[in-house]
């Protein structure tokens, strides 16, 4: 049964009582000899590559290159080491291996517990042979411990599937958690909910919602309450996918312990309150944003994913095209003036911005953020929170940073003509500055400025570019096919009849949407020399896209277009954005 895949107990149960492993060859010799899947001369040319200094395993390296798949390394490993490699989205879970680790411990040794098998506990791990987590978890739960193997990514969606359902389950099964209803009044039950959500099945409860959220690359979680029940959505790429309804009874303890968490005022429940989170997933820090919003069903919950990760990425990875990134690049270089990244809510501007001042930080410049609130800490960057509470805002602090000595200033939003004209006035006294704005495209962004006030003479002096964006959803990488597309959805997209178009059908990888990350869709505006004579003269606005036309700026349309010919976008994604 080596070096096949497993989906039930009873093919684990007769793949575990038949191993056979061939520790003496390495994953190069079992792909090269017994699985024929690359060549001698692919294998010399990558443990080459290790010789001359590249720190990567060679399963990685070669996933990477595409001489292989993730799956067909995990058999090979397994047939390596004699264990079976299990599909865990196949796979029935026995809910007795779950309380035997808890969600935390799981999660912190990168586990998942299978079966129980007379005194051994099956439990799947990325690296079967971490003898040293293995040893102690044995210690812990007092049961002998066999490894299997299987994908990280598998073994987190493992996690967060299973153990946000048996910890409710455990949380309602407590004598101590009696319903408390919402709407009838009760004599002083704070104390009584206090405690509630301070016990262990109550706080693996809400471990388990935030780890499903982190799991699934959402960048929110709702907990919604209404008059059955407790409903959990995740936004995912930008839409609300609905994962489950809990019983209504565990809504106050649920809102208790986030509050207790988020330093908020856990008797107040007539008015919004913000709080902030900080956890730890694996090695690394994820912060979460709390807002908390009464309604007359309950107060409802919703929780900023801020994983570093995910949110503070490399230039080269946005997904811009490499026309777009070069501009970019050109424009970083700069010395002073002002730079926009514009868009709608939700478009990604923050991520673009972080991305930005990470390449500016290369140069050793002194960078200094205003920012409400500050989304992610970064280092060698002083980062500045306005507080509009105690009247604090972008202008006035934007005063006081201009006589600290910056050479890059990062504002987080352009909302006012009063932070406008300041910001104009840093970029006119030899500062670079960053920052966006809620505008449409490239062009109506310098039209939007000069209505805030920017005296057109001043801002033809200081805009040295502006780059708008969107996010659109890309096709699930593994379930995308070829689609059949009308004449007017091709005329729409200025497609010809050769071109072949890709959509995702749905699977489990992707929770049966099709869809699997964004990218951005973009254009970059650089003001030259003319550019900035006709900004100076007030032109009209066609007349300034005719021109950042003819110095070579892809509308956002035609970029949009681009990834759908190149199959990473569905027609139908492209038709429902607002670019077209």
């Amino acid at each position: 049964m080596q070096g096949q895949i497993v989906r039930s107990q009873d093919e684990l149960c007769a793949a575990l009582s038949s191993q056979d492993s061939t520790l003496n060859q390495s994953l190069g010799e079992i792909l090269v000899e017994n699985q024929k899947l690359i060549s001698r001369h692919q294998l010399d040319e990558l443990l080459r590559q290790q010789q001359n200094g590249i720190q990567k395993r060679l399963g990685v390296m070669l996933v990477d290159q595409g001489l292989v798949s993730q799956e067909q390394v995990y058999l090979a490993l397994a047939m390596k080491f004699g264990i079976p490699y299990v599909r865990l989205d196949d796979f029935e879970i026995q809910s007795d291996a779950l309380t035997h680790i808890p969600a935390e411990v799981a999660v912190r040794y990168n586990i998942m517990p299978l079966v129980i098998i007379g005194r051994r506990l099956v439990v799947a791990m990325e690296n079967p042979v971490d003898l040293s987590s293995i040893e102690a978890l044995t210690f812990a739960i007092n049961l002998k411990l066999e490894a299997v193997i299987a994908p990280l990514r598998d073994i987190s969606v493992a996690q967060s599937k299973y153990y946000s359902r048996f910890d409710e389950y455990e949380a309602l099964k407590d004598k101590h958690l009696a319903p408390i209803d919402y709407h009838v009044s009760q004599p002083d039950p704070m104390h009584v909910v206090e405690a509630q959500a301070r016990k262990k099945p109550l706080v693996r409860l809400l471990s388990a919602i935030v780890l499903q959220g982190v799991v699934r690359g959402a960048s929110d979680i709702n907990i919604r309450p209404d008059k059955d029940g407790v409903k959990i959505y995740y936004r995912v790429d930008g839409t609300l996918q609905f994962s489950r309804v809990m019983d209504r009874s565990l809504l106050l303890p649920l809102i208790c312990r986030i509050k207790v968490l988020g330093e908020m005022d856990i008797a107040e429940r007539r008015v919004p309150q913000d709080g902030h989170i900080r956890l730890m997933r694996g090695t690394r820090h994820i912060d979460l944003r709390v807002s908390i919003m009464p309604t007359v069903d309950g107060e409802s919950v919703v929780i900023r994913i801020l994983d570093k990760e995910v949110g503070l990425k490399p230039l080269s990875r946005l997904g811009l095209a490499s026309v777009a990134q070069q501009k970019i690049a050109t424009l970083l270089q700069r010395q002073s003036g002002l730079f926009l990244v514009v868009g709608p809510t939700g478009s990604g501007k923050t991520t673009t911005l972080y991305a930005l001042l990470n390449e500016i930080k290369k140069a050793h410049a002194h960078i200094i953020t205003i920012e409400d609130p500050v989304e992610y800490e970064m280092s060698g960057v002083e980062q500045v929170q306005v507080a509009a509470s105690r009247e604090v805002g972008f202008a006035r602090v934007l005063r006081s940073v201009l006589r600290h000595d910056p050479d890059v200033i990062m504002v987080g939003e352009i909302r006012d003509s009063e932070t406008a004209e300041i910001a104009n006035k840093a970029a006119l006294t030899g500062h670079f500055v960053l920052s966006t704005l809620h505008t449409y495209d490239c062009i109506s962004t310098v039209i939007r400025l000069i209505d805030m006030g920017v005296k057109p003479y001043l801002l033809a002096a200081t805009l040295r570019g502006v780059l708008a964006q969107r996010l659109v959803r890309l096709n699930c990488h593994l379930c995308a096919e070829s689609i059949a597309i009308d004449s007017v959805s091709r005329n729409i997209l200025k497609l010809n009849e050769s071109d072949q178009v890709l959509a995702g059908r749905g699977c489990d990888g992707c929770n049966q949407s099709g869809y699997q990350g964004r990218t951005l869709v973009s254009e970059v505006l650089m003001v030259d020399d003319t550019l900035a004579a006709m900004i100076s003269a007030k032109a009209d606005s066609s007349l300034l896209i005719e021109r950042a036309l003819t110095s070579g700026m892809v509308r956002l349309s035609d970029d949009l277009i681009r990834l759908v010919k190149m199959g990473l976008v569905a027609p139908g994604e492209a038709l429902s954005c607002t670019v077209t």
